[in-house]
């Protein structure tokens, strides 16, 4: 291997030397220029195609889904009033910025057909239903969505402007998967994409469907205490849905499709409790509670007392009283105090809030039909589904909460398939079958016929053909036979085999 590259080395070093100045000029810009176009051809090939998905958006709202976009982590560049994100992730970009209520302004922007050749009604029209197919893609890409058609209706132009404007209009209809619920949350960003993406458009303008022929609702930010945009009938119905989805898979697998009827129904409360409290405990260790304020006031009185005689030989003021000599006492100074302490003593005291969830799930009432038809079922099993049952229904919780399951076996009736067929004769389309399948025997029969009527013709211009070929006094009968039949196999084996059959249906 050395070798080998030491004298591939050596001839491009002779084939170098061998070169004029200019030629060795020549090939170096040669070189340089086919490595910088190599390098050009694999920046534009391997680069990120980047498309838009917003235009038309002011600073602020370009800011607002700039930012929303680097915190998805999504690459993004900004040109003029538009932003672009790379087309593998532009889908996703729509779909969440949509379930943010991005942008405020402007609108989704997609890829335009070309209007080359196209009259002005034409290119409205190619422009609605490339909207429309572009709006389904993205609608897909959401968990849970298998399929969506998006059917967008645009107000006319009205000749006089006094002639009232009608608003635009959408709907979309999506597929669900087995068991899966769109949330209010992503029911909103359905109808906000659509909603951005055409002009004039409101959200509320925009019906969301499924399969079942639901109407979906969906608000932004919708919490639990929070159920202003969603009615009490489409929580029930997802709860029961939700529930009869998992219960029937589960069936199908113990009796087999079809030989199972499930009928849940929740019991639900939508009301909105509001409870106050205000609790008073003592102070633990305490009978007197929290010392809480002191109040205290002392007065002090200073005074001369007087002797308890009076004046000698004055009557006194008191009929009746004895009068007694004496002398006049001088007077003594007296000092009175008087301390009042109050003291304001209170206990612990909690005021609490309560406020309860406006959906109560009081517990689910389920019933479940059995196929006694062909299905095996006997007392055990059905002791098995009720078991399944009430464990795939879960433990009822809160106060006054209790689930009821119900497990019977009927024989079920046939479907309206085979009533017709006792009932009413036989299907049309059993009729169809029968008459093509008569049809093809005939036709193979009538072909049938005509070979084998031609099956003897053949085998006498193939023996006269053979006949003529030979010199009848050179072979016998027998060994002329033998003789044409097998150049007849080697020549053509079809029709050697034909008249084998032929010869055998004889016999």
């Amino acid at each position: 291997m050395n070798e080998t590259i030491r004298n591939l080395w050596a001839r491009a070093q002779a084939l170098w030397g061998r070169l004029a100045p200019a030629q060795k000029r020549n090939l170096i810009i040669a070189t340089g220029a086919g490595i910088a176009c190599l390098a050009a051809v694999l920046w534009v090939v391997l680069r990120p195609h980047y498309v838009t998905i917003m235009s038309g958006l002011d600073d602020k709202s370009l800011g607002e889904v700039q930012q929303a976009l680097e915190q998805m982590k999504i690459p993004n560049q900004i040109v003029g009033t538009s932003i672009e994100v790379p087309a593998s992730e532009a889908d996703t970009a729509r779909v969440q910025l949509a379930m943010q209520g991005l942008p405020k302004t402007g609108y989704y922007g997609y890829n335009i057909p070309n209007s080359f050749g196209m009259t002005d009604a034409q290119f409205n029209i190619a422009v609605l239903d490339a909207l429309q197919q572009s709006l389904s893609q993205t609608i897909e890409s959401i968990d849970g969505v298998e399929s969506a058609q998006v059917h967008i209706v645009l107000p006319q132009e009205q000749l006089f402007v006094s002639q009232p404007q009608d608003t635009a209009k959408a709907s979309v209809f999506v597929q669900l998967g087995p068991g899966v619920q769109l949330t209010p949350a992503q029911v909103y960003g359905i109808q906000q994409l659509v909603a951005h993406s055409v002009k004039g458009l409101s959200a509320g303008d925009v019906t969301v469907v499924d399969q079942n022929g639901v109407v979906l609702q969906g608000t932004a930010g919708t919490s639990a205490n929070d159920v202003s945009g969603v009615t009490e009938l489409q929580v029930r119905q997802q709860l029961e849905q939700s529930l009869t989805s998992q219960l029937t898979a589960g069936l199908d697998q113990i009796v087999g499709p079809g030989n199972a009827v499930v009928v849940v129904h929740a019991n639900l409360t939508f009301d909105k409790v509001e409870s106050k409290s205000h609790t008073v405990a003592p102070v633990p260790g305490s009978d007197t509670g929290v010392l809480t304020s002191t109040q205290q006031i002392r007065r002090s009185t200073v005074g001369s007392a007087q002797s308890p005689g009076g004046i000698a030989g004055q009557a006194t003021s008191n009929p009746g009283a004895s009068t007694y000599a004496g002398t006049a006492n001088a007077g003594n100074n007296v000092t009175s105090t008087d301390n009042e302490v109050t003291n304001q003593y209170d206990n612990n005291y909690t005021d609490t809030t309560t406020v309860r969830d406006p959906i109560q799930l009081r517990g689910y009432s389920v019933g479940v039909l059995i196929n006694s038809n062909g299905t095996g079922v006997n007392p055990q099993v059905l002791r098995q589904i009720r078991s399944f049952v009430t464990s795939a229904v879960g433990a009822a919780t809160g106060q006054g909460a209790v689930n009821s399951v119900s497990v019977v076996a009927v024989p079920f009736r046939a479907n309206a398939a085979a009533t017709s067929v006792v009932s009413g004769g036989f299907p049309w389309w059993l009729l169809a079958v029968l008459g093509l399948a008569a049809g093809a025997g005939g036709i193979a029969y009538g072909v049938f016929r005509s070979r084998r009527r031609q099956a003897v013709p053949l085998e006498d211009q193939v023996l006269t053909a053979a006949e003529a070929s030979l010199e009848p006094a050179q072979l016998s009968e027998e060994e002329r036979l033998r003789e044409q039949l097998a150049r007849l196999a080697q020549e053509r084996p079809a029709e050697f085999a034909n008249l084998l059959r032929t010869w055998l249906m004889e016999d």
